[in-house]
């Protein structure tokens, strides 16, 4: 079959095919030069041939089809073309396109990340000139643009941080981006501006702003989902893969803010993990002297604000979900952002108190999660092989070094009265939870130490008990941030408390039997609270309620010669709910080969599968399922 084929193909198939290349390119260069229209990935674009080509065909990009004929020489020759014509349309050399002949445009590799139910963009002559091709996407519909005071009244709320998200924007940008939009939806168009540019940072600013508002005030999921999707409508004349664009970044990383607070809507891993390949390109991840001395003051803060937001977003997920790190800090030297930096974008507006105390809030986090690298880096060492080029740290002495400077860290916290009355950082036990979860982070018993100290399950149960009240007080008042990390950490304080009331004879004697009690309800009554608008939380929370009544239980009725059997009884609970929480997505079930403390697995600081869990019920996508290949090449 195959040399049949073979045989029935002219011989001077390649010569006439580089001919036919070279023509079409021709003409192709040539409609462009004269509309200057863009073609997207997704539409069904046709460009007629002169009649002079293979029988008046046509290129469609998206889906390819082939042309039919009667000749079966000719079908095999035409199939040849079929094969190469989306490169031959849209050469790979441009920026928005990956590789040297993918075809795969970067914006096409961040939308897989993304969640929708389908995004084709369809060209209408009906669409004004500065709107979007129109996209079929998912419920809610896109939002319009809303009127110019509510507008301004959303900028003030994204500035006033009442969820943590990062640096990506300085206020100037938005207000430029904001203004841009409104004159040309006017009928004037700013010269120097791009404008699908200002579209997508306005409609992504709007939509994470909307997250802040406040049900009673008439913000809705919706709202912000509307503004969301209309945002996406852009992302295609938006996204470039070039080394030396920063809007590009910008833009990834506002799709994962997005995400990150709506989980469900994409990957956070995947959008995290662009953004970061994105930084190294440009080279945000090392800044040189000259860089320092010589560099616009404006582009070099730019710069470290949108390299820190990526270091952010990647320590988030790596030590939440036990995964290793992007990039090593060795790997890395960038300066912190400057606080009191005052743009000249803007000349006219001074930089207000609060948001010099929001710069140095910012700092504050990202030194955090410098410190809490270190720690887990740190452990991870403690198991690696003896080598030269890796020594391993002296446990005990880097313990007396980092456990100061973390309490220096906690010491330190920007004052939460200088912050904006809204925003997160005005609260108290917002700190409490990321100080008390780096001590855990630290303190936490795990699988890889057989033998933990009473001052360190003191300590890790002392943790574990704040980091329980207090995001029962941010839950209470309305104010967590990311329900999948805070039901990630609030579970493991549970575990914590468990851990060291089992093990610790000192712990139960310290904490009156009311005291445990009501802080295990606690627990319990806050999982229940998370799983009710978070679904990932619902496994969890059962799980927490077996072991949480069974030590209630043990609590209240324990005798002293009981406590063997209880013990036993127990650590069979223990095993059950690990072997529930270890089903993979496929239904497998994995074990714990060395047979080492089940509790001590379960709080390790590396907890693979309960992490995993929390992943798989946010409905984080999986990349290849989202996208088709088999459209692109």
């Amino acid at each position: 079959m195959v040399k049949n084929i073979w045989a029935d193909i002219p011989r001077n198939y390649v010569s006439d095919l580089e001919v036919q290349v070279e023509k079409l390119t021709q003409e192709i260069q040539d409609l462009r030069e004269r509309t200057h229209a863009r073609l997207t990935t997704g539409g069904d674009v046709t460009i007629p041939v002169e009649s002079s080509s293979q029988s008046g065909r046509e290129i469609s990009i998206l889906p390819a089809e082939r042309p039919h004929t009667s000749d079966g020489s000719s079908s095999h020759f035409d199939d040849l073309v079929t094969s190469v014509r989306n490169v031959v349309v849209e050469p790979s050399r441009q920026p928005r396109f990956l590789g040297q002949s993918s075809g795969i445009s970067f914006a096409r590799m961040v939308m897989a990340a993304i969640q929708v139910d389908a995004i084709n963009a369809i060209p209408s002559p009906l669409v004004p000139e500065h709107q979007p091709c129109e996209t079929s996407l998912s419920a809610p519909a896109k939002a319009s643009l809303p009127p110019r005071p509510v507008a301004d009244h959303l900028v003030d709320v994204y500035f006033q941080y009442r969820t943590p998200h990062l640096p990506i924007l300085d206020r100037s940008q938005v207000e430029e981006a904001l203004e841009s939009v409104y004159l040309a939806d006017s009928g004037t168009k700013l010269s120097g501006r791009v404008f699908e540019t200002d579209m997508f940072t306005t409609y992504m600013m709007f939509a994470i702003a909307l997250c802040d508002v406040p049900h009673s005030s008439g913000g809705r999921p919706s709202q912000s989902e509307g503004c969301f999707f209309s945002a996406l409508g852009w992302v295609e004349k938006v996204l470039r893969y070039s080394k030396s664009d920063l809007e590009t970044l910008r833009a990834v990383l506002l799709l994962a803010q997005f995400v990150a607070l709506f989980p469900s809507r994409g990957s956070l891993w995947h959008l995290t993990g662009f953004a970061l390949r994105l930084c190294i390109d440009v080279g945000l991840h090392w800044e040189t002297e000259e860089q320092s001395l010589n560099m616009d003051p404006d582009l070099l803060n730019d710069r470290r604000r949108l390299w820190y937001s990526t270091y952010q977003f990647d320590r988030l997920l790596c030590i939440t979900l036990g995964r290793p790190f992007g990039i090593l800090d060795e790997s890395t030297r960038v300066q912190l952002p400057n606080p009191w930096k005052r743009s000249r974008r803007c000349p006219g507006r001074q930089p207000s108190d609060f948001d010099i105390h929001t710069e140095r809030t910012y700092n504050h986090l990202f030194t955090m999660s410098k410190l809490e690298s270190e720690i887990k880096h740190v452990h991870h060492s403690q198991v690696w092989a003896l080598k030269l080029a890796y020594p391993r740290a002296n446990h005990t002495a880097w313990v007396q070094d980092i456990l100061p400077r973390l309490q220096e860290w906690y010491a330190t916290i920007p004052d939460p009265g200088k912050a904006h009355p809204s925003s997160i950082f005005a609260s108290q036990p917002y700190w409490e939870v990321i100080y008390n979860n780096a001590l855990l982070l630290l303190y936490r018993p795990h699988s890889l130490a057989l033998y933990h100290s009473t001052d360190e399950l003191l300590i890790s149960f002392e943790a574990s008990c704040k980091v329980i009240a207090s995001l029962k007080a941010l839950q209470r008042d309305g104010k967590v941030e990311m329900l999948w990390k805070s039901v990630h950490h609030l579970f493991m304080a549970g575990l914590g408390v468990i851990y060291g009331l089992w093990h610790s004879q000192e712990i139960r004697d310290r904490n009156p039997v009311g005291s445990s009690i009501a802080t295990l309800q606690s627990c319990a009554s806050t999982l229940c609270a998370m799983s009710e608008t978070f679904p990932g939380a619902v496994g969890c929370r059962d799980a927490f309620d077996t072991l949480s009544s069974a030590t209630i239980d043990w609590l209240v009725t324990r005798d002293v010669e009981d406590v063997p059997q209880n013990r036993l009884e127990f650590e069979k609970q223990v095993k059950e709910v690990m072997q529930q929480l270890q089903l993979s997505r496929e239904g497998a079930m994995t074990t714990n080969p060395n047979g080492t403390d089940n509790m001590s697995a379960m709080l390790s600081t590396d907890n693979f599968e309960i992490s995993e869990m929390l992943n798989s019920a946010a409905q984080w996508p999986e990349l290849g399922e989202e996208m088709d290949f088999s459209d692109i090449l």
